[in-house]
C-alpha cells in the first residue's frame, strides 16, 4: 500500500508507460509476426531431392536448430546496445546532450561494422556449428538454407540496435512502435507471398521465410535511421557526416557498460544451444516441441520487456540525477505491473494450453505433446519476470557486471540440474523445464535484493572502479 499513496506512483507510472507502451505494443506486432512465421512454416511440407517428405514439425526443428546458434550472436549484437541505452540516459539525466550524441554516434557506428563482420562468421563457419550441435541430414540442408537467407540482416542489424536504444535512452519509443508495427505487417505479407509462392512469386519455403526476415528489417532499419537524422524535437542532433567522422573512443566506454550485457546474453543462449544439443538426443522433434512453446511464452515477454526497457532508462536518468531512492522506486513500480500482466498469462497458459497451442499447429499429436510444457512454463513466467525487471534495473545503475556473474551461475546451474533430470534421472523433456524453473527462481531472488541494496556491487567495484556516469566522454 506504501507504494501507492507514494506522492511518485502517478507520475513515474505515466513517464514509464510513455516508454513501455510503445515497445511493449511494437515487441508484441512482432511475436505475432514471428508466431504466424511459425505456424505457416508448421503448415508447410516439402519434398526432398531424394523424394522424401518434410512434414511440418520437421521443417520446425530445422528452422529450431538454427535460430537458437543464430540468436547467440544476434542477442550479442543487441545487447552491446544497452551501452548506448545507459550513456546515453545517464548523460541526459546529467544533462550533458554533447556526450550523449558521442556515445549514440559511436554506437551506430562501429556497431555496425561489429554486425557485417559476424555476418562472415555464419557465412564462413554455419554448417559446422550446427554439425556441431548435432544436426544431421535431411535436417541440415533446410536449415543451412534458412540460415543462409536470415543471416543477411547482419549487415544491417548494428545500425538498427544502435538506433532502437538513442531512442530509448533518450525515453521516445514511439518511432520504434510505429516502424516495428509496419516491419511486422511487412515481414507476414512477404512470409505468405514467399513460403507458398502466392501472386506469381516462386515457393521458396524455408528460404522464403529467411527473405521475408532480412528483406523486412532491411526496410525497417532504413525507415528508422531517416527519422533520427532528420527528428527536430531531440535533445541533440548529428549527422551522416558525423556519424562517419565519430571516433572510436565513445564506443570503447559503450563496449565497457555494452560488453558485459552481450556476454550475457550470449551465455544465455550459449546455454539454451546446449538444451537444444539435449534434446537433440532424445529426438528431432523434442526441438521442434521447445521452439513452439518457447515463441508462445515469449508473447507475455515484450509486454514486460517494455516495461524492463523503460526501467533502464529512468534508472538511468535518475542515476544521472543522483537520485538512488528514486531510481528504486522505479524498478519496484516496474515489478508491479509485470507481475499483475504475468498473473493473466499464467492463467491462460494453465486453463486453455491445448487451445492456444492450436493456433499454431493443426498436429494434434504435437500439441497433445507440447501442452504440459506450456502449463509448466506458466509457473516459469514470474520468477523470470521479476528477474528482467531487477536485471534491467541493475543494468541502469550502470553495473552491467554484476548481471554477467549471475548468469555465469545460472548457466552452470540449469546445464548441471537440467542433464541431471533428464537422463540420469530419466525425466526427458520434463527435467528440461523443471530446470529453467529452478534456475530463474534462484536467479531472481539474488538479483531483486542486489537491485534495492543500491547502485554498486563489489563485481562494479572490481571491474568498473569509476562511476560510469562520471566517466569524461
Amino acid at each position: 500500500m506504501k507504494l501507492f499513496s507514494s506522492k511518485n506512483f502517478k507520475p513515474y507510472s505515466k513517464h514509464m508507460m510513455r516508454i513501455a507502451i510503445p515497445i511493449a505494443i511494437s515487441g508484441v506486432i512482432m511475436q505475432i509476426q514471428s508466431l504466424i512465421d511459425t505456424a505457416f512454416l508448421a503448415r508447410y511440407t516439402t519434398t526432398l531431392a531424394d523424394g522424401s517428405i518434410l512434414t511440418g514439425s520437421e521443417i520446425l526443428s530445422a528452422v529450431g536448430n538454427v535460430f537458437f546458434p543464430y540468436l547467440v550472436t544476434i542477442s550479442f549484437i543487441w545487447s552491446i546496445g544497452t551501452g548506448v541505452v545507459v550513456l546515453v540516459s545517464q548523460r541526459l539525466g546529467a544533462n550533458d546532450p554533447q556526450n550523449a550524441r558521442k556515445y549514440a554516434n559511436a554506437g551506430l557506428k562501429y556497431n555496425t561494422i561489429l554486425s557485417c563482420l559476424v555476418y562472415f562468421f555464419w557465412l564462413f563457419l554455419g554448417k559446422k556449428v550446427l554439425i556441431l550441435l548435432g544436426v544431421h541430414e535431411p535436417i541440415l540442408s533446410v536449415s543451412l538454407e534458412y540460415l543462409r537467407y536470415m543471416s543477411l540482416e547482419l549487415f544491417y542489424v548494428g545500425m538498427a540496435t544502435s538506433v532502437y536504444a538513442i531512442f530509448q535512452g533518450v525515453g521516445n519509443t514511439k518511432p520504434e512502435m510505429y516502424v516495428g508495427i509496419f516491419r511486422s505487417l511487412l515481414h507476414i505479407v512477404l512470409d505468405y507471398v514467399f513460403i507458398f509462392g502466392h501472386f506469381g512469386a516462386p515457393e521458396l519455403g524455408v528460404a522464403g521465410a529467411g527473405i521475408a526476415s532480412s528483406v523486412s528489417g532491411l526496410v525497417a532499419t532504413t525507415i528508422m535511421m531517416v527519422i533520427f537524422l532528420t527528428i527536430k524535437d531531440f535533445p541533440f542532433k548529428t549527422s551522416f557526416k558525423s556519424l562517419i567522422t565519430t571516433p572510436i573512443k565513445p564506443y570503447l566506454k559503450v563496449l565497457k557498460v555494452g560488453l558485459p550485457v552481450g556476454l550475457e546474453d550470449m551465455l544465455w543462449n550459449v546455454g539454451n544451444l546446449v538444451l537444444a544439443y539435449f534434446l537433440n538426443l532424445i529426438s528431432a522433434e523434442a526441438v521442434g516441441i521447445y521452439r513452439l512453446v518457447y515463441q508462445i511464452e515469449c508473447t507475455p515477454c515484450y509486454f514486460y520487456t517494455g516495461l524492463a526497457r523503460a526501467v533502464t532508462t529512468i534508472v538511468g536518468q535518475k542515476t544521472g540525477e543522483r537520485k538512488l531512492d528514486a531510481a528504486k522506486e522505479s524498478g519496484l513500480i516496474g515489478t508491479f505491473y509485470t507481475l499483475s500482466f504475468c498473473v493473466l498469462f499464467a492463467m491462460s497458459f494453465l486453463v486453455f494450453p491445448k487451445q492456444i497451442l492450436s493456433i499454431f499447429t493443426p498436429d494434434l499429436a504435437l500439441i497433445q505433446k507440447a501442452a504440459p510444457f506450456l502449463m509448466i512454463t506458466a509457473f516459469t513466467m514470474m520468477p523470470r519476470a521479476m528477474n528482467i525487471i531487477s536485471g534491467n534495473g541493475i543494468r541502469g545503475y550502470g553495473d552491467t557486471i554484476w548481471m554477467l556473474a549471475t548468469q555465469i551461475f545460472g548457466i552452470v546451474f540449469i546445464i548441471s540440474l537440467s542433464y541431471a533430470l533428464m537422463f540420469p534421472l530419466g525425466l526427458g523433456m520434463y527435467g528440461l523445464f523443471i530446470g529453467m524453473f529452478s534456475d530463474e527462481t534462484v536467479r531472481c531472488v539474488i538479483n531483486t535484493i542486489r537491485f534495492y541494496r543500491g547502485e554498486t556491487s563489489i563485481f562494479h567495484k572490481a571491474f568498473v572502479p569509476e562511476k560510469v556516469m562520471l566517466d569524461e566522454a
